[in-house]
């Protein structure tokens, strides 16, 4: 049979005494604890209504930019596609939702819209614009490759050729990176750089095998050869 435990015994437990020092110290500072308390709440309560609010600014943002794509791609007779309104639209949105989802989709599609409207300066003023707002953004990798498109259009073909290797460096795992490789070598091919064109595109054979890129990279070496 378990034998009984003593109040002396009991005293030494140190659960015990540490579940007591707890009891004290909540008695002589209760109003610490209290208020302690309350912030923690109105904490969490400002963090729940916070996402509460950015969750609706998505969804707001989603709306106008699915209403811009609708202006951008209407197949209605009556209200025929108008690029010129798109563009102020996204132009809208990315200024209207900053931080959100569809704003950072909105810039990218409109330095694109700027670059195949063969307005490369405003283009580049985008897609620099893009960089600041979304440093780490989702569409990084077509940001600088638009930036060295619009670059080449503008025959500054040295800080075309650093925009590509900018993606280069960051390594192979974005599906665009391939088209980043390629670009890099044309620019080296058009400057009559054969070694580092043909270095890229073996690169490319390497780290892109069975791929459109490889296929055309092995082409170009033929070519260069030759």
């Amino acid at each position: 049979m378990a034998r009984a435990i003593s109040k002396e015994e009991l005293r030494r437990n140190v659960l015990a005494e540490w579940i007591g020092a707890g009891i004290a110290f909540l008695r002589t500072h209760r109003i610490a604890v209290i208020a302690a308390g309350i912030a923690i709440v109105v904490a969490l309560i400002a963090g729940l209504g916070f996402l509460w609010h950015q969750e609706g600014r998505e969804r707001q943002a989603d709306r106008a930019l699915a209403q811009a794509y609708g202006v951008l791609q209407s197949q209605n007779p009556q209200a025929p596609a108008d690029p010129v309104e798109g563009m102020k639209q996204l132009r809208a949105i990315a200024q209207s939702y900053p931080g959100t989802r569809s704003a950072e989709e909105a810039l990218l599609r409109l330095a694109y819209m700027q670059y195949d409207a063969q307005k490369p300066d405003e283009a580049l003023a985008t897609f620099d614009e893009y960089d600041k707002a979304y440093p780490r953004g989702r569409f990084r990798v077509m940001a600088d490759l638009g930036r060295g498109y619009a670059l080449i259009a503008k025959h500054d073909l040295d800080a075309a050729a650093q925009a590509f290797s900018g993606i280069v460096a960051r390594g192979a795992s974005d599906p665009l990176a391939g088209e980043a490789y390629m670009s890099l070598a044309r620019v080296y091919e058009t400057q009559k750089k054969t070694d580092e064109a043909l270095k890229i595109y073996g690169q490319v054979v390497e780290k892109f095998p069975q791929t459109n890129w490889a296929q055309e990279a092995l082409q170009r070496m033929s070519t260069i050869r030759q």
